[in-house]
């Protein structure tokens, strides 16, 4: 069986819309475990919402 990569889990900032990839908290036996960025990298925003889900938020 071939492999494929696994893919990060993406987060887009709810201030300025740039999307980053999230940060490995955990290894566990079926993949990582990802959590967003504490602060994003272009606007300083602390929100973020899963790339999944985006624009589907709903305040």
């Amino acid at each position: 069986m071939a492999h494929s990569p696994e893919q990060p889990h993406k987060y887009v900032c709810t201030e300025c819309q740039v999307v980053h990839a999230g940060t490995v908290v955990e290894h566990t036996d079926s993949g990582h475990v990802y959590e967003p960025p504490g602060e994003c990298g272009a606007c300083g925003g602390t929100e973020f919402v899963r790339e999944a889900d985006w624009p589907h938020r709903h305040d």
